[in-house]
């Protein structure tokens, strides 16, 4: 009785290795959408990480600029507390 449960376990490891290895084998292929994407011109790639960076920096550029009036602003109430 122990033999036939050995050979079952033995058996259900190896269909599980199979599957396993069979499951990771087809995640590595490439999909249709992965290859059109991989085939635009670089360009358009640097184009479209520029628009990136330039609707992320612009509204940096303005808080920057709205920190430095307040900056300003707050040294001059200081030294008016100090007169």
């Amino acid at each position: 009785m122990e033999v036939r449960m050995t050979i079952r376990y033995g058996r259900a490891v190896l269909l599980s290795i199979l599957v396993l290895g069979l499951g990771v084998s087809g995640c590595q292929r490439e999909t249709p959408v992965e290859k059109s994407q991989a085939s635009q011109p670089s360009s358009v790639v640097d184009q479209a990480v520029r628009q990136s960076v330039d609707a992320i920096q612009t509204p940096m550029d303005k808080a920057r600029g709205v920190e430095g009036t307040l900056n300003e602003a707050a040294g001059r109430t200081a030294d008016r507390a100090q007169e």
